[in-house]
């Protein structure tokens, strides 16, 4: 997912058509405030972010990014005005953007950026398998993003394409929670309009794939009601059983006489 990060909603527009062409899912966020509550929630592969926006600047945001859990991982795009210093530049730079552009901004080359972050982003959280496949380490198995093929300790399964990207958007997310509103758009590509079942649905088919290479998807994957899904970074520990409860003082008075 690519998050647009401007207060200036016709350059949101256009960024959003952009990454539509490319078949990328864009979210738009129209200030410091909202960008920060969102990334809490959920962080994507890439930002496009304006320096200068309604309640705040790039400063304010890249830090608090940067602090995330996979906050390093992120590429960020800062756009300044074509009257910014190159002093200026630098500084965004030092804070932590992966690159400057500045206005007037070209799509193409923003467009290669965006690519080319997200080729990037891929090789981090993910390893190569012998074959070159791109692999994932999901929930105690293994998953090849290019061909869909799910690896247990004995046994393979082809997956269908929904349930490797839901698969991929989890894996991205791991240890935080993923709202309903990002699978929706991330997995389904359409906006979340509080029915859940048909994401239900997609959790179950992929559960039964993890079941028929052994695994328990349910022991490593928490659902939230009415927010979203939560990939731990472990198996869940099943609770240990309380201790029996002794025998009455009664019934061990009576053992004793008898």
């Amino acid at each position: 997912m690519i998050a647009i990060v401007s207060s200036n909603r016709p350059e949101r527009v256009a960024f959003a058509t952009l990454c539509d062409s490319y078949k990328w899912h864009a979210l738009d966020l129209d200030s410091a405030r909202l960008a920060i509550r969102q990334f809490n929630r959920f962080l994507p592969k890439v930002i496009i972010l304006r320096h200068k926006l309604s309640d705040g600047y790039s400063d304010d945001v890249m830090p608090k990014i940067r602090l995330l859990p996979g906050g390093t991982g992120a590429k960020i795009i800062v756009l300044v005005d074509a009257a910014q210093t190159s002093s200026a530049e630098a500084r965004q730079l030092r804070l932590g953007a992966d690159c400057v552009q500045r206005d007037p901004i070209r799509s193409e080359i923003l467009a290669a950026y965006i690519e080319k972050f997200l080729a990037t982003h891929s090789r981090r959280f993910g390893d190569q398998s012998s074959s070159g496949s791109e692999v994932i380490k999901f929930a105690g198995a293994r998953l090849s993003l290019d061909d869909r093929v799910l690896h247990g300790s004995n046994q393979h399964l082809r997956i269908s394409p929904k349930e490797a990207e839901l698969a991929e958007s989890l894996f991205h997310a791991r240890g935080t929670v993923i709202r309903y509103e990002v699978l929706y758009d991330d997995v389904l590509g359409r906006k979340f309009a509080g029915d859940t079942s048909n994401m239900r649905v997609l959790l179950g088919k992929l559960s039964t794939s993890f079941r028929h290479i052994g695994i328990n998807l349910r022991h490593w994957i928490e659902v939230i009601p009415k927010t979203g899904y939560r990939l731990s970074l472990g198996p869940e520990v099943a609770p240990r059983k309380s201790p029996s409860q002794p025998k009455s003082r009664k019934n061990l008075k009576s053992r004793q006489i008898g």
